[in-house]
């Protein structure tokens, strides 16, 4: 029993030194309090972890404009309180996020929209404003990640209806084997860019 509990140990630690990561740095713009933040963030990281991927949350400090690129984060999400919801029919998850991209489809920053996202919390009482802020975060990192567009299923889906505020409040909404596949092969070719640019660093020492 003893060696199947130390086996089962190794090979959690194992994987969690295979796992991805990336590095989220999350601007308060709003001031909101910072339980709200936390929630969020932890839902977000509920997302990504059960695809064996880490986020490492940091606060918007110095690190975001450093001159080092390997000082800043891979992401920024700015936290803001404004944003409305669409009178009628499912919630648009473009009123409750943005991500900003380039024309190649590549980006590092996008805004969420809190006063949106507390409307629908308040309208369909089915899952917290903090929750909803979780995936809306999961959704637009999934925009920065993979690009713009949206899929049928999935958290890449365009908008929130019942259902999908339902499966979110269970913890069943998640990014779909394709955007899973999409996001672990960015991921992994941003890594292997940071190796190869730090050897070529090194090597001009």
């Amino acid at each position: 029993m003893k060696s199947r509990l130390f086996i089962s140990g190794l090979l959690s630690v194992a994987a969690a030194f295979a796992a991805e990561h990336m590095t989220v740095a999350v601007c308060n713009v709003g001031e909101l309090p910072a339980t709200v933040i936390e929630h969020a963030e932890a839902e977000a990281a509920y997302v990504f972890h059960s695809m064996s991927v880490e986020i490492r949350w940091t606060n918007c400090g110095a690190e975001v404009d450093a001159t080092d690129a390997r000082m800043r984060p891979d992401f920024i999400v700015r936290v803001r309180v404004g944003g409305h919801l669409p009178k009628a029919g499912a919630t648009s998850l473009e009123a409750m996020g943005r991500a900003f991209m380039n024309v190649d489809g590549t980006g590092n920053m996008a805004d969420i929209y809190y006063g949106a996202i507390r409307e629908l919390a308040l309208l369909d009482p089915i899952a917290g404003a903090d929750q909803v802020m979780g995936y809306t975060m999961a959704h637009e990192l999934g925009h920065l990640l993979i690009g713009a567009g949206h899929r049928p299923n999935g958290l890449m889906r365009a908008a929130l209806g019942k259902k999908e505020l339902d499966a979110l409040n269970r913890r069943h909404l998640k990014f779909n084997q394709a955007e899973r596949v999409a996001i672990l092969n960015k991921l992994q070719m941003r890594a292997a860019g940071a190796d190869d640019g730090r050897a070529n660093q090194q090597r001009t020492r």
